[in-house]
């Protein structure tokens, strides 16, 4: 079935090997012009046949060709579709990207849903939404005039749940049969819609790799972020003027010294967020909570959750040039422990000598890395481990089923081995772990696919029954393994979990930040 009668009109696919692949469908219009301010706005229909053969332009973001992302511009809210062969109704697994709310697409190469589709039999949707300044700039309180709504980019991911709930059947997909999955700001994505009201019937399941439910900000912090994006914008008058003036351009170059803000990851003052600085926004109406603690709450008591993290994380970030700023293991070795101290004490004000304490007898650094293994080792359990473990918690503490997992597979890139690091489990994911992209993450070869095709069964049998194949967390609050070993562990040890019980509360608790 290459044609199908959608909402908008009617549209072609590109046939493929046991799939119809289509490219670029809008869900919603082109945010330009005032629209760049607002929530998505309805698709001007079409006659005639349009042919889905191209993808969408990226949304506006730094060039990035290492990611594929090179063609950026406001015409960028569309979904790409992977429908199997054969009669339906299909289960549906809709896919956000990572890229830390700043970069990303669903076009990049990495995932390409044709063969999650093929073997699982379910149609793969790959959502766009806007990045940045565009999807998650917060200017009700400097910019009141500009009369701008907030979370855009969450109102896009709901949007294009809406999307599949109407146009999904007319491919053979199951609209009662939504899974939402999502890597890194994807997975924190999809913890944001399991608390998000206007969210909720929109899909049944959820996965979320290396993500969790505490990244979002308060409306100060997110003022703040605003404030110094339009510091850095050029021309003159208010803030509401210069942002209606700013070219595209203008924005993201303006994001560069955005991005230099400390803000409360969470709402907590102990878990400061560098980097990563346009985010989901505490919102009255669209979300009223942080996600872990709607959970908490039951906000997903009907859904299934799986749960994830990469056992190696911050690897990447650590010392992978491409994502590290460009510094060398030269470098990287000759730091002092002073300097490790230092970072340790700026990621955890007031806990920085007991965690350097702790994780340097918790870790033994590799010889071909240095001693910033433990850094890394704490700030994967600051950003990802911990706050997976507090979400699984809370799904289960709310009466709701929840299973969680780890990924082990070691790998080197770059030319450095990474162990199982970010982004090493989204091949496996897709089964591409043959293509250049895939090889990159995980080294390719028979052992990878064999691991990849378990995956695959794994995620698609959670996508058709809610089940994806281990025990799930209230039994023990076990992680399955996906690596070289099998079987299922804790995500935390003993001493660890007593660390971080004094730093990431509990689910459903607050501190006086919130």
């Amino acid at each position: 079935m290459s044609q199908v009668e959608i909402s908008s009109g009617r549209i072609s696919g590109l046939v493929r090997e046991g799939c119809t692949e289509y490219r670029g469908i809008p869900y919603a219009a082109p945010a330009e012009g005032a629209a760049r301010f607002l929530g998505p706005q309805p698709v001007t229909p079409w006659s005639g046949v349009r042919a889905a053969d191209r993808f969408a332009t990226a949304t506006w973001q730094e060039k990035n060709p290492l990611m594929g992302v090179d063609d950026i511009g406001d015409d960028c809210l569309a979904v790409n579709l992977w429908v199997p062969e054969g009669e339906g109704p299909f289960p549906v697994m809709v896919w956000f990207h990572g890229g830390g709310y700043l970069a990303g697409s669903p076009s990049q190469l990495l995932y390409n849903g044709e063969r999650l589709a093929r073997s699982q039999r379910v149609i793969v949707v790959n959502a766009a939404y806007r990045l940045g300044a565009w999807g998650f700039g917060w200017f009700a309180d400097i910019a009141p005039a500009l009369e701008a709504q907030g979370n855009l980019g969450l109102r896009d991911q709901i949007a294009a749940l809406e999307w599949v709930q109407t146009n999904i059947a007319a491919f053979g997909g199951d609209p009662g049969a939504v899974t939402v999955f999502g890597e890194s700001a994807g997975a924190f994505s999809v913890a944001t819609l399991l608390a998000a009201p206007d969210a909720s019937g929109l899909f049944q399941r959820a996965i979320l790799q290396s993500g969790a439910g505490d990244m979002v900000l308060a409306p100060e912090d997110a003022s703040a972020v605003a404030e110094r994006l339009v510091a850095g914008l050029p021309g003159e008058g208010s803030a509401a003027d210069k942002l209606r003036q700013a070219s595209a351009r203008d924005m993201v170059r303006a994001q560069r010294d955005a991005v230099k803000c400390v803000v409360r990851r969470g709402l907590r003052e102990a878990t400061p967020q560098f980097g990563m600085t346009f985010l989901p926004v505490i919102d009255a109406g669209l979300l009223p909570y942080r996600p872990v603690d709607a959970i908490a709450a039951g906000s997903a008591r009907d859904k299934q959750i799986m749960a994830g993290t990469c056992r190696d994380e911050w690897h990447l970030f650590q010392y992978a040039p491409p994502f590290n700023g460009g510094v060398g293991m030269d470098r990287l070795k000759a730091l002092d422990e002073a300097e490790i101290r230092r970072r340790f004490e700026r990621a955890l004000p007031g806990q920085g000598d007991t965690a350097f304490a702790l994780y340097n007898q918790q870790v033994t650094p590799h010889p071909q890395r240095c001693a910033l293994d433990t850094f890394s080792a704490m700030e994967t359990d600051r950003l990802f481990r911990v706050p997976t473990r507090r979400l699984l918690d809370a799904q289960v503490a709310a009466g709701g089923r929840a299973w969680g997992f780890e990924f082990t597979w070691d790998t080197t890139a770059f030319g450095i081995p990474l162990g199982a690091c970010h982004v090493s489990d989204v091949p496996f994911v897709f089964g591409i772990t043959d293509t250049p992209v895939g090889q990159l993450f995980t080294g390719g070869g028979t052992e990878a696919a064999e691991l990849s095709a378990r995956v695959q069964r794994a995620w698609g049998d959670f996508a058709r029954s809610g089940e994806p194949g281990w025990e799930n967390w209230s039994s023990g609050a076990l992680a399955q393994h996906f690596g070289r070993e099998t079987g299922q562990g804790p995500l935390l040890d003993a001493p660890l979990e007593a660390f971080w019980a004094q730093v990431i509360e509990v689910p459903g608790q607050q501190d006086d930040a919130a």
